[in-house]
This record gives structure tokens, sequence and C-alpha cells, in this order.
């Protein structure tokens, strides 16, 4: 919901929904990621445990990337350092 409301935030704050800015790019990814997680029946390999898990473990860390690692790392209109 996060990400459809920031579209339209964006939308009446700037005049566009999307900007390409990294924030908005790694939330795309986190977003893609869990919900690759949510569809194991169209992803076979999912299915084993501990495939499963190590997906889980990657998918946390794009959570981090987007929080810290965006803020830290990257430049663009989300950057606080």
């Amino acid at each position: 919901i996060g990400i459809f409301v920031g579209a339209i935030w964006a939308n009446v704050s700037w005049g566009e929904y999307w900007g390409w800015d990294p924030k908005e790019v790694w939330a795309l990814i986190t977003f893609m990621t869990y919900a690759a997680a949510l569809h194991p029946k169209t992803l076979p390999a999912l299915r084993r445990p501990m495939v499963f898990h190590i997906f889980m473990i990657v998918a946390f860390l794009t959570i981090i990337m987007t929080y810290f690692g965006v803020n830290y790392v990257l430049g663009g209109m989300h950057s606080y350092a």
C-alpha cells in the first residue's frame, strides 16, 4: 500500500508517479522479492525448506538495503547522509 500511496503523493507533489530514485527502485525490488515468496506454486524451487529459508534471508537483506543502504551509500532524493 505504501508504494502505491507514495506514487500518488509523488504525482501530486512533483508531477510524476515514478522518478527512478534509488529508494523507489529498491522499494520495488523488495516488493517483488516478497511477492515471489508468496507464490511457491509457480516457483517450485521455493517448495524446498532450505531454499526457501535462504531466499527469505536474501529478501530481508533487500529490506536492509532499502532502509540503510540507499540512505547512507547511494545518493538521490531520499538520501539522508
